[in-house]
This record gives C-alpha cells, sequence and structure tokens, in this order.
C-alpha cells in the first residue's frame, strides 16, 4: 500500500511502482502490439477481398498498435525512474508522468473519479495550459480518448503500482478534502 514518506515535504504519502507488476503489464502491452501488427496487415490482406472487412480489421489494428504503443511508454518512462511514481504532500499532487513538480492543490480544480469498466481517478487543472505539465504520451493519449467519451482530465495510470483507487483517495482527501468526488 502507501509509504510514508519524509522526503518532499513534512509529511508526504508516496505510491512506488511495483516491479513484478509493471513487468507483466509491459508484457501484456507488448503482446498486444504484436497482435495490432499482425492484425494490421492481415487487414490489409483481408482488404483486397473484401474492403470494408478489411478496413475495420486494418483499423482496430491501429487504434490498437496506438494504445499499446502509449501504455509501453508509460512502462518504458516508470522502469527508467526508480523514484515513486505518484506523491501526495502538502505542497500538492505529483504524478511524475504528468509533471516533473508537485501541482499545487490550489492549482487543481477537480479530481473526479469515473466507472468506465473500472474505477479510475484523473486530473483536472484550472489552467490546461499549467507551465508544470509536461505529460508522457500515455496520458496524452488518454485525456484524448477521455475527452472522446466526456471524461475530461489526465488519468492516473494505476496499474503497475502498488496503489488502489481507494488508497489513493484517501491520501488526497487527506490534504485536499474537497477534489476528490464522483464525475
Amino acid at each position: 500500500m502507501a509509504k510514508e514518506s519524509k522526503k518532499r515535504s513534512a509529511q508526504a504519502i508516496t505510491f512506488e511502482n511495483s516491479s513484478i507488476g509493471l513487468k507483466v503489464f509491459g508484457l501484456f502491452w507488448l503482446l498486444e502490439l504484436i497482435v495490432a501488427v499482425a492484425f494490421l496487415f492481415g487487414g490489409f490482406y483481408f482488404a483486397s477481398q473484401d474492403p470494408i472487412f478489411g478496413l475495420v480489421i486494418s483499423g482496430t489494428a491501429a487504434f490498437l498498435l496506438f494504445t499499446s504503443i502509449a501504455f509501453l511508454s508509460d512502462v518504458r518512462f516508470r522502469l527508467s525512474d526508480a523514484q515513486p511514481t505518484i506523491v501526495v504532500s502538502s505542497e500538492g499532487f505529483l504524478d511524475r508522468r504528468l509533471s516533473r513538480e508537485p501541482i499545487p492543490w490550489d492549482e487543481i480544480a477537480a479530481i473526479p473519479y469515473y466507472w468506465y469498466r473500472q474505477r479510475s481517478l484523473a486530473v483536472i487543472l484550472k489552467d490546461p495550459a499549467n507551465p508544470r505539465l509536461n505529460p508522457i504520451f500515455a496520458l496524452k493519449f488518454q485525456e484524448w480518448l477521455g475527452k472522446l467519451l466526456n471524461m475530461p482530465g489526465y488519468p492516473v495510470i494505476l496499474s503497475g503500482n502498488n496503489a488502489e483507487v481507494p488508497s489513493l483517495e484517501d491520501a488526497i482527501r487527506k490534504f485536499a478534502p474537497g477534489l476528490v468526488r464522483p464525475a
């Protein structure tokens, strides 16, 4: 679960990467990437026989290809950085995949949770052009998908972490009680 730490401030709650979980997560998306490439070529083959079916297969494979690359960028980022991925403290919220320094609580509009297949969190900033932002490709891609599904904000990816949504919500509520709410 969460680990109490005194690295950044008087009191911080950190969420570390799970080495085995992250490797399994990476292996899954690597296999998905291989499947996507195979289906992409299969779609081109089927397009010569049945154009509609071939386009459907190719389009699905292209989407899966981008999704796989996005999540593999997240896995690569976390495997190359030994620091905790998520830090919640009085200074603010830090997801190293979203920014390099904590985003102060007063710059965050909300942290809604969604029930889309599973419970997940997103960070919505008051200023979308916040200079602190430096999201990796996975978060940019998921933010774009979220807009299509009417789920604004940058998602907080917990797969491969030692965090669960309720423990992260509790940590955030400890420092900013009003931010976590249903979407």
